[in-house]
């Protein structure tokens, strides 16, 4: 069963600013520039989709409003790919999106990486966690 929104629903702002705090709530802190990890693996983010077309086009969903493109860092052959999955608490943030414009030289000790991979695999299992470096602050520019 399908439901009709009549077209003055669009137009009714509790409506719009419901539908944006639930984008909002689902995107998490997801931005350009964070890297977030959960038991799929380390990713960061390297575009926020706010177009709904654009966002259906990508995840080839009828009903996508965001889609977020990211990359396994813990791949080092990993490609772009775009993910829609909501942000739960099974997510955790490892760093914070760029607020602000690049600028300056790279950091000396992660050459403007933002950090590095920890690997502490063992006993047959693989286990690579993302740590920011301290140099920096996990902005990649030199102090």
């Amino acid at each position: 069963m399908t439901q009709r929104i009549h077209a003055t629903a669009t137009d009714d702002p509790l409506l719009l600013e419901g539908l944006r705090r639930v984008i909002e709530d689902q995107i998490g802190p997801r931005r350009a520039g964070a890297i977030y990890q959960n038991v799929d693996g380390a990713f960061e983010v390297l575009a926020l989709v706010r177009d709904p077309e654009q966002a259906r086009a990508l995840l080839r969903r009828r009903c996508a409003q965001w889609a977020v493109i990211v990359r396994d860092v813990l791949r080092p052959d990993s490609q772009p790919v775009a993910v829609g999955s909501v942000w739960t608490t099974s997510d955790h943030l490892v760093r914070e999106a760029d607020t602000q414009a690049s600028a300056g030289q790279d950091c000396r000790d992660c050459d403007g990486k933002r950090g590095r991979m920890v690997d502490t695999s063992g006993d047959g299992v693989t286990r690579q966690t993302w740590k920011s470096c301290t140099t920096c602050g996990g902005t990649g520019q030199a102090g």
